[in-house]
């Protein structure tokens, strides 16, 4: 048997350099691939998606947004803001609907301008840390411009390749002329939850954490968060962790946007709730551990040496595509 997979390895391996070295079709070497894939072995933790409108059976590449979500998004207006409305707004609406999407579409004259999620809001804190950037500043001058706006047809490999280059797991979709919808953290969940694959957690690379100290001043930790584009960072030697809107939820609440509070900045992170990863067996698949995260305020799961969060379900379900 040892020989026989070497065998079908190699002839896998020569095969592959036959396909990208030669000038052949797209077709054929879609037809190709599947034949010596099948030799392989290697389908094992192969992605499909099941068609909602057919019921077949989809690789990425070949897969509609609408295909899997032809009906959820329609139903979820996208959480919009005006470009003329002050920051103190977006950062209370980001803390209100953090549970179901990662940014705010900023509007004007009924087409969008651009995103604001908490790590815009937190840049422009660092530079101006007073109750003023709140009150005075506008969201057109903080938000994000760069963005994709796209039909629901779009192909999902694509769209998670435009995730990828703007560093950010948000995108727009048109529904029509003037009807948008988004595809942030909770739709990438539900599209691995109807994703079908042998992977489970302990498949995963470990990834690297971050970790910070209860006595780190705030300033640290939201350049640790926003410079370095990190989803959280862990509290040393505990399973606690920190992310953007955890202190978008301080200063909105009890913090009432720094109105008595002189020195925020160099405040250390005590002041802050921190959020406990739900556990998980190793042997969760992947669809189970996106049905878990699903409908977490904060969606962050851990195995016993992993942590998990929406930006490695989107590195998986992309994984076999080539982003430079």
């Amino acid at each position: 048997m040892g020989y026989e997979r070497d065998f079908q390895f190699r002839v896998y391996s020569i095969g592959m350099k036959m396909i990208n070295n030669q000038k052949i079709s797209n077709g054929w070497k879609k037809n190709l691939n599947k034949i010596l894939n099948k030799s392989s072995g290697t389908r094992d933790n192969q992605l499909l998606f099941q068609s909602i409108n057919t019921g077949k059976n989809l690789e990425l590449q070949e897969c509609l947004f609408d295909d899997l979500l032809p009906i959820s998004l329609a139903s979820s207006p996208i959480s919009s803001i005006g470009s003329n409305d002050n920051v103190w707004i977006a950062c209370s609406m980001l803390s209100r609907v953090s549970d179901t999407t990662n940014n705010l579409v900023v509007f004007e004259n009924e087409y969008p301008l651009g995103i604001i999620g908490a790590r815009e809001i937190l840049r422009g804190l660092l530079k101006n840390p007073t109750p003023y950037y709140f009150h005075d500043i506008l969201a057109k001058e903080i938000m994000n411009r760069r963005f994709y706006v796209d039909t629901r047809n779009i192909r999902l490999d694509k769209l998670f390749e435009q995730m990828h280059k703007t560093k950010s797991e948000f995108t727009i979709l048109q529904n029509s002329k003037h009807s948008f919808s988004a595809v942030s953290n909770r739709e990438i969940l539900e599209i691995g939850a109807l994703c079908k694959t042998n992977f489970q957690a302990s498949d995963l690379a470990d990834p690297k954490i971050k970790i910070f100290r209860r006595d780190d001043s705030i300033e640290d930790i939201i350049k640790s968060l926003i410079l370095d584009n990190t989803e959280a960072l862990q509290l040393e030697n505990e399973s606690l962790l920190i992310d953007p809107i955890i202190i978008i939820e301080k200063i909105a609440g009890d913090l009432n946007y720094l109105k008595d509070c002189n020195n925020f900045l160099d405040l250390n992170a005590s002041i802050f709730k921190l959020q406990q990863p739900k556990l998980i067996p190793e042997k969760l698949s992947l669809s189970e551990i996106c049905q878990t995260m699903l409908y977490m305020k904060h969606p962050y799961i851990m195995t016993s040496n992993k942590l998990l969060t929406p930006r490695n379900i989107l590195e998986i379900l992309s994984k076999d595509l080539k982003i430079e």
